[in-house]
């Protein structure tokens, strides 16, 4: 097999004889420009844009247009053509490396440099030795810390102030065994962009307390997470010994303040205390990610939290009409401590407890749901013993639909009867209308979500076990009703239904079974059936820690699949609710919702068709989508992110917000009135305002 200094010649020679057939570059203006200015090197620059793949064009005039005059000047089309070919062979092979944002791959995969150590040609070599240190590893934080682990023990490298220049290349500082901060930071983001993972040197020119400077390194796993090089901490990243010191940065104080740097031209440069006056790397002000703001006196903020709570509780004892009226007092916009976030959390739980049991437990012996002028009759069945987190329920949607009363009367009837559990309340209601979507009008909604509240007072239900089910009409149901209603459901089975074109994005969290006869033609229920479990095949290939799913078409049945379905109820017992998912994707159709896990939008802005996808790690929440939003709400507590820490929201790489969200009862009051789940109580929440796709 040919070398790549072979490859990389015979390419080089076959651009440069096709240069006179190629007329007109497809470069822009911009790198037409860098290299005019390359001048005795352009021929060089040159070949490497030509020699580029096709698909690795725009990462190439990326360097090119933003490297440093020395470097457009020195670099060979070799050295670029291999660094190039080397960051794109591993976004494709790792499993990262296609959710990397194409604008952070460019900026922080991609390029040879962090700032202005020499330039090594360290990709290969760093790609061949990383590599099988990360195989295993299922994200980029994961990696990092595998890499800190055993890269510096396995290069026999570490910290020493005997190091020949604190801006060392990774080969200098390899061959001395030896770096500074700087150095050891140069390495471990190398390594990081060798297999993938976007990385940035970040560091201040001197803490407040005058200590001196300090260089460490940042890396993108759905937002920006720091980690000492060569420092790794066992108990994850964003933690080190100079946290406490970053959190007294000054964003306004050039000199006290923290910057990453950036290879993309920008406006700010990365301070270098070795060469003061090189302003040729560029940066950004990223302080605010690390500093405190200025802190109140402890005492007196754990004494209005005190005070909030105490007016929690005489307000509580006054028995308020209703819980929702609390969210506007003046003490719910107190901020409180974690332990009296905790004490009002349950406070206000037992309320809402005691205001079901007296308000509603005759519509649960009644066996009615009633809304206006409509009637939800329900009837169900106990199996099993009473686990100690509470009951399982099953609700199972009938069939019938644009059919004489009497007609969905007997499909409710044999509803009853159709499943059984294991253990759980199997509970059949009958629905309030005989129309053709007597299962997903708007109502159903409401009525699902008061009937679920009610029971996991009344009937000690576990909100993380619910499960919706539905045959036939009652099969439609559950197609439009698991996404739109998704952060209630442990898990769904539909059964011999039409999705009547819902989409399934929203079923990112929601186990979701599907099931039809092979010879079920009425509608197209077997056709369509299979090209919506074909679907599923592809969002989860597409995601695969979500859109978990069982699809079977059941070859030669009808419409009545003579109970084969049943085995979609073991299966979906096997999944309990995650209330709060790492990512969110919220597709809205139908009867808009308000609020779907972590994610709400004011309730006058609730509207069909919007689309939001979120992640959250550690800190951060990334907003991926937003279409049709033009303000997001983002929803906290001690599960999600550190509180006594500011958190951050982002899209885009551009910060919407970054700071402390406080816990207050208003925010617990929120979250809780009209809701009823104890799993989707929140203590903090941040809005932010986005800008309009349409």
């Amino acid at each position: 097999m040919p070398s790549r200094v072979v490859v990389v010649a015979v390419v080089l020679f076959a651009a440069s004889a096709l240069r006179a057939a190629d007329p007109a570059p497809w470069w822009d203006a911009e790198v037409e420009s860098a290299l005019t200015g390359a001048k005795d090197n352009r021929k060089e620059l040159e070949q490497a844009l030509r020699a580029v793949p096709p698909e690795q064009r725009k990462g190439m005039a990326f360097l090119i247009a933003n490297m440093p005059d020395a470097d457009r000047a020195a670099l060979k089309a070799e050295f670029l053509l291999t660094n190039v070919d080397l960051a794109y062979k591993a976004r494709n092979e790792t499993r990262w490396g296609k959710d990397v944002p194409e604008e952070l791959f460019l900026n922080d995969v991609l390029p040879y440099a962090n700032v202005d150590e020499k330039r090594d040609a360290w990709r290969k070599e760093f790609y061949e030795l990383c590599m099988p240190m990360v195989k295993d590893c299922k994200t980029p934080t994961e990696a990092v810390q595998a890499l800190n682990a055993e890269l510096f023990k396995k290069l026999k490298l570490g910290y020493s102030t005997q190091r020949r220049a604190p801006n060392q290349s990774p080969k200098e500082s390899i061959e001395q065994g030896k770096a500074s901060c700087t150095g050891l930071s140069i390495v471990l983001s190398d390594a990081c962009r060798s297999v993938g993972i976007p990385a940035r040197l970040v560091g201040t020119p001197l803490w407040v307390d005058k200590r001196g400077n300090h260089t460490w390194v940042e890396i993108w796993d759905r937002g920006w997470h720091f980690t000492g090089a060569c420092e790794p901490d066992p108990a994850g990243l964003d933690r080190g010994w100079f946290v406490g010191a970053a959190a007294q940065a000054k964003k306004d104080e050039p000199q006290h303040a923290i910057y990453a740097a950036s290879f993309k031209k920008s406006s700010q440069h990365f301070p270098l205390v070795w060469a003061p006056r090189n302003h040729g790397v560029p940066g950004e002000n990223v302080t605010d990610h690390y500093a405190r703001k200025a802190a109140p006196d402890a005492k007196a903020e754990t004494a209005k939290s005190e005070s909030a709570l105490k007016e929690l509780r005489a307000a509580l004892e006054a028995k308020p009409a209703a819980l929702a009226d609390l969210a506007n007092k003046p003490f719910a916009k107190i901020p409180l401590t974690k332990a009296d976030a905790a004490t009002a959390r349950q406070l206000l739980w037992d309320a809402h407890a005691a205001t079901i049991k007296t308000d509603r437990a005759a519509e649960i012996k009644d066996r009615v749901i009633k809304e206006d002028k409509l009637e939800m009759p329900f009837s169900y069945k106990t199996f099993g013993a009473k686990p100690k987190d509470g009951r399982s329920l099953w609700i199972s949607m009938h069939g019938g639909g644009n059919a004489p009363k009497q007609v969905n009367d007997g499909q409710w009837e044999n509803q009853k009867k159709l499943y059984t559990v294991e253990e759980g309340i199997y509970l059949a209601p009958r629905a309030p209308t005989n129309t053709w979507n007597l299962w997903h009008e708007a109502h159903i909604d409401r009525m699902f979500a008061r009937l679920i509240e009610d029971l996991i007072v009344l009937e000690d239900v576990n909100p993380n076990r619910v499960y919706v089910l539905g045959y036939s009409a009652g099969g439609d149901g559950v197609y439009q009703l698991a996404p739109r209603m998704a952060d209630h459901w442990a898990g769904a089975a539909m059964m011999a239904g039409h999705p009547n074109g819902v989409p399934l994005l929203s079923l990112r969290n929601v186990p979701f079974a599907l099931q039809v006869g092979g010879n079920d033609s009425a509608y197209n229920r077997n056709k369509v059936g299979k090209e919506y479990g074909e679907q599923l095949d592809k969002l989860q290939k597409d995601d695969p820690k979500g859109y978990e799913h069982f699809v079977k078409i059941h070859k030669g049945k009808p419409h009545w699949m003579g109970l084969e379905d049943k085995v979609a109820l073991p299966w979906m017992a096997k999944f309990t609710r995650n209330p709060v998912p790492e990512k969110v994707v919220w597709k809205q159709t139908g009867a808009p919702h308000d609020r779907s896990y972590w994610l709400a939008v004011p309730k006058s802005e609730a509207k069909g068709d919007s689309l939001v996808v979120a992640t959250r790690a550690g800190q951060t929440v990334e907003i991926a989508t937003a279409e049709k939003v033009s303000k997001l709400i983002v929803r906290f507590d001690d599960r999600t992110a550190d509180l006594d820490k500011p958190v951050e929201v982002k899209q885009g790489g551009k910060t919407l917000f970054a700071g402390i969200a406080p816990r207050t009862v208003g925010t617990l009051v929120k979250t809780l009135a009209g809701r009823g789940d104890p799993g989707l109580v929140f203590d903090a929440e941040v809005e932010v305002e986005l800008p309009e796709k349409k």
